[in-house]
């Protein structure tokens, strides 16, 4: 009665945990539902990707996969399918607006215009030559009957890069036959006028296999340009992306498993024509794994179910009989078995395949028992050898052997044994009997089962049966294990089913008490429930408000020198003056500058939020350090007519160990800001001291004052949080993304440091920063009188300009022409390979390497130079120059084997500075 009572309390907590649930759901229904828009796709029937279910709705891959992209994005996407007879009717159709998407897109047309590609692809696809599946002389991968077909190709694909001298190599090149598109190739083929064809496996049917795989090939969504909800789709796939990495790969186990598994061989297909049924040995009595069902006089269960499916998938069939010997593997010696099933994968005899289905070991013990120790009595049956085996080598217990299942269980009832070591799926079946109600199933830790098939020493069958196991997809698999190891009745004797109505009438007598328990649970929580879902949309909306107000500072903050540069550069397009021209281009070089100092402050602060800032430190000269960028200042401090006053007094000269860049960062940022919201015609200051700790530590203490608008009380409490701004009628004239001061910040502690502020409205701020650094001391007269190398050294040096596009191109040879050098230009990564690779030795100097090119990048390329057994291939200086500008990129451009790594819009003084350093370095 005891046990009924205790079964009865754990029902009446599942009862109100629903309960609860259904509460939720109700009152989250009335929630705010995003905005929709319709998009109209071009339907074209493509086997897998676009078909029509039994219903005759769309489905397939590409309607799950624009579903998905929709739970992406902040709008809600409503797809209309615009059917159409044939892909070639799309790009027509997609400029006209007649549809919004067009997909699935090869990689290998983006060249049509006015069409926008999605950042991300959708689908990985390969070529491949493929026949009839009837052509059983034709086998995958054999080369030598592969170089006899006549293959059908469209013209159009034997120009695809790379396509050409893939299939010289394999010997087809000859054997070719041209058509103008696919249609004709496959009716060339249904009217067995050649013997295959060449085509993305995309054209793949049910009646063709794959002979050869070869050129992967990238597919994309694309939309028109001005398409108003491209950025949307774009932006929601690439979330789709990165927050589920393996969406795509079930896709292609869902619609194409075929296409990514490896076909059989010409060995296994003949072996399998020749022995196409197979004698298989296994257990007759360890249900849900296998048994001999006596009603129907057949195997069954999980193993037996699995193994039909691999028959089915193959083309072949398994006769099945009961495991008779001691040791599973003994069959083999007496009757003609050729596979024994299921056996543990980890055991090194006989050969083994992959895992036909994998299980853990659990235990079953009594509700009462504690934890296993080292010396506990665990019971196996005799004949699961794999189970004793595994126990043997994983664990330290005493191994009991019992001859049934039955006389195991009952062994731990009767506390002849601690536990029972089974299979999880058969210590599940063994404890749905209600006799067996006060065992537990328990985990041992990391103790797995994977299930694979023992072969009589026959490799070929191996291999065959290996890849038939890939071809059972995992929704295969699933549905298999759980129809069989599904609760039955009739698996339950007489007493199990009256031990079973006792149950149930137990609970009817309690169900009263739970519904008044219910009932005044329901009340309490039901206030506590409403008052945190207010709780939750009060955050959701501050979340939201703090979102659009970001994007629109942003816009705005982006636009203001977008509409500079552009403006000036038609002002500047127009005029004949060559005094207002350069004007012009001055005010688009400001506003290009300003521009990219807010991206540079968006991409820190998301550094910063993501914990990657990583200091640079380095020794340097301390007084030229803080005098360079007094220097610096000291042209903005004119442009605003404000006098920045310099006190190095109590400064010394020293080498001290900092990140020259993030430190520079700190003093210009505070120091900016002192000059712009400064009175014209007033002053800034700034104190530098210096204090020792020790001989290798000193304090540095910084003062950066000025006597400008000031700030509230209100807004120094939250002046360092990002994107907060104080307006009034002095700042509103001053541009700025509001992030400055938190990059400073957390620069500061990052650091170790402290920084502080004091200010007053209308009468100044005063801003501390302390730190402490190492130090070295230098001597004065070997710092004087180092040699620096100058830019007179760039004269006649020659460069390998390597850059597909041709604006940035130009850019970078006026400025290197400029400069005295001769200059040599690749448009892709390819020809900056074969350039330099044909050069004579100390034909170039150096090399100027862009990242993102066409056919081979150039992290490709430089590892390519770098391997090769050109003379000067390990030496010659590489500089990236690419739009790549975190430090990702820089760590893979420094191990791809580049010298220097320079992000665009290239800074042509630290071009001049990395080229005349590395120059002179290598001379």
């Amino acid at each position: 009665m005891r046990d009924i009572l205790v079964k009865l309390k754990y029902i009446c907590m599942i009862c109100l945990l629903l309960s609860a649930v259904s509460i939720f759901d109700s009152d989250t229904a009335s929630a705010d539902e995003l905005s929709t828009v319709k998009l109209k796709v071009g339907f074209c029937r493509l086997d897998g990707f676009f078909e029509y279910d039994s219903n005759g709705d769309e489905c397939g891959y590409g309607v799950d996969y624009l579903n998905e992209i929709s739970k992406f994005s902040s709008i809600h996407f409503d797809y209309s399918y615009i059917k159409v007879k044939s892909w070639e009717e799309l790009p027509g159709l997609l400029k006209s607006d007649s549809i919004d998407i067009m997909m699935p897109v090869s990689e290998s047309v983006k060249a049509l215009s006015e069409l926008s590609f999605t950042t991300e692809d959708i689908m990985t696809t390969y070529h491949a030559i493929m026949t009839k599946k009837n052509r059983g002389d034709l086998y995958y991968d054999d080369y030598n009957s592969i170089g006899r077909m006549k293959i059908a190709i469209t013209k159009q694909l034997l120009d695809y890069v790379g396509m050409k001298s893939y299939l010289k190599s394999i010997n087809v090149y000859k054997n070719l036959v041209y058509y103008d598109d696919y249609n004709e190739c496959k009716q060339a083929l249904d009217d067995e006028k050649v013997d295959g064809v060449i085509s993305n496996v995309m054209d793949l049917t049910d009646d063709m296999k794959i002979l050869n795989k070869f050129s992967v090939s990238h597919n994309y969504i694309v939309m028109k340009n001005t398409n108003p909800y491209y950025k949307n789709v774009n932006k929601a796939l690439t979330e789709l992306k990165l927050a589920e990495p393996t969406f795509e790969n079930a896709l292609n186990v869902k619609y194409y498993p075929d296409r990514i598994n490896t076909p059989l061989g010409k060995y296994e297909e003949n072996y399998l024509r020749k022995n196409n049924t197979l004698n298989v040995a296994v257990y007759d009595d360890y249900k849900p794994i296998s048994y001999y069902d006596k009603k129907s006089h057949k195997y069954k269960g999980i193993a037996v179910d699995l193994m039909d499916k691999l028959g089915e998938k193959l083309g072949i069939k398994f006769r099945y009989f009961a495991i008779n010997t001691k040791d599973p593997y003994d069959m083999f010696n007496s009757t003609k078995t050729d596979i024994v099933l299921p056996v543990y994968v980890d055991d090194l005899m006989y050969y083994k395949t992959k895992s036909l289905f994998d299980s853990d070991i659990n235990y079953i013990t009594k509700s009462s028992y504690g934890t296993l120790n080292d010396n506990a009595r665990i019971a196996v049956v005799k004949k699961y050898k794999y189970i004793s085996d595994c126990l043997k080598n994983k664990t330290k217990y005493n191994i009991v052997e019992y001859d049934t299942i039955e006389d195991a269980c009952n062994g731990v009832n009767d506390g002849e044994v601690d536990a029972f070591a089974t299979s999880t799926y058969n210590a599940k079946f063994i404890i749905q009997n209600p006799r067996y109600r006060k065992l537990d199933i328990r985990e041992f830790d990391n103790i797995s089962l994977p299930f694979g098939l023992a072969i009589n020493n026959n490799s070929i069958l191996e291999s065959a049966l290996n890849k038939g196991i890939q071809y059972i997809t995992s929704e295969e698999r699933k549905n298999i294990i759980d129809k069989d190891t599904a609760y039955k009745w009739s698996d339950l004797s007489w007493y199990d089913k009256l031990y079973s109505y006792i149950d149930i009438l137990s609970f009817v007598s309690f169900i009263l008490v739970f519904a008044v328990i219910g009932t005044l649970i329901y009340i309490n929580s039901k206030k506590k429930f409403i008052e945190q879902i207010q709780q939750k949309s009060d955050e959701a909306i501050k979340a939201s408000r703090a979102k659009t107000d970001f994007l629109s500072r942003m816009s705005h903050e982006i636009r203001t020198p977008m509409n500079a540069i552009l403006g000036m550069a038609a002002i500047g397009r127009s005029s004949t003056e060559i005094k207002k021209k350069d004007e012009c281009i001055d005010q688009i070089i400001d506003s290009g500058n300003f521009l990219l100092q807010i991206i540079n402050d968006i991409l820190d602060m998301n550094k910063i939020e993501q914990n990657k800032i990583e200091l640079k430190e380095e020794y340097v000269e301390s007084m030229d350090f803080v005098g360079s960028i007094k220097k610096m200042l000291e042209a903005n401090a004119k442009k605003y007519n404000v006098e920045l006053r310099a006190d190095f007094s109590k400064y010394r000269s020293f080498l001290i160990k900092i990140d020259p860049l993030r430190t520079k960062q700190i003093y210009v940022n505070i120091i900016n800001n002192a000059l712009k919201f400064s009175n014209s015609g007033s002053y800034v200051d700034w104190i530098m001291e210096v204090e020792d700790i020790d001989e290798k530590l000193v304090h540095i203490h910084c003062v950066i004052r000025d006597y400008g608008c000031g700030m509230s009380k209100e807004f120094q409490k939250k002046m360092f949080m990002p994107f907060e701004q104080e307006y009034n009628e002095f700042t509103n004239k001053v541009e700025g993304t509001g992030l400055g001061l938190t990059i400073v910040k957390n620069l500061v502690e990052i650091m170790g440091g402290t920084i502080e502020c004091e200010s007053e409205p209308m009468k100044g701020t005063t801003f501390t920063i302390d730190f402490d650094r190492e130090v070295h001391s230098i001597d004065e007269a070997k710092r004087n009188s180092a040699v620096k190398p100058d830019e007179s050294i760039l004269k006649d040096k020659n460069v390998l300009l390597a850059e597909d596009n041709d604006i940035n191109a130009a850019v970078a040879m006026e400025i290197l022409k400029a400069h005295g050098m001769n200059v040599e230009r690749a448009k892709d990564g390819q020809e900056v390979v074969d350039m330099y690779l044909k050069s004579a030795q100390g034909r170039y100097d150096v090399i100027l390497m862009d990242v993102r090119m066409p056919k081979i990048d150039g992290m490709q390329a430089t590892k390519i130079i770098r391997n090769s057994s050109h003379e000067r291939a390990k030496s010659i200086p590489i500089i990236a120059m690419t739009a790549d500008a975190f430090d990702e990129d820089m760590k893979r451009t420094m191990q791809a084997g580049m010298n220097a790594h320079l992000t665009k819009p290239i800074d042509i003084k630290m071009l001049i500075k990395t080229l005349v350093s590395l120059i002179h370095k290598e001379n």
